[in-house]
């Protein structure tokens, strides 16, 4: 039986939507080795980010290990991996691929 699962979306502090040295959206997705549907995760954000590059020159998904930066946890209050965040915007959980590109969307039309 398949069950909805409610996903937490937060909206955060300022933030550099673009990655560093160019016009491209970054969407950070936090992982773990230890997180069972970080993969999947990172594999929606890929997904999404490879369907929307109609809206920007480049759309790019970089995946950011906690247990490499552990104080990441700290710093943007990690309650629950995976996360994804676009921008502003956060998706706690595993997401749709609909469900990241609507953020996607939101942000490019907003910046």
């Amino acid at each position: 039986m398949l069950q909805k699962i409610e996903l937490d979306y937060r909206k955060i502090g300022t933030f550099d939507y673009f990655s560093e040295n160019s016009e491209s959206l970054r969407i950070d997705v936090f992982t773990s080795e230890y997180c069972s549907f970080c993969e999947d995760a990172l594999e929606v954000a890929r997904a999404a980010a490879g369907r929307a590059t109609y809206l920007s020159n480049a759309i790019e998904v970089v995946e950011r290990s906690v247990d490499d930066q552990p104080e990441l946890i700290e710093a943007l209050n990690l309650v629950a991996l995976p996360l994804i965040q676009i921008g502003r915007a956060q998706i706690i959980g595993l997401p749709t691929q609909e469900d990241v590109e609507r953020l996607i969307h939101e942000t490019i039309l907003m910046s």
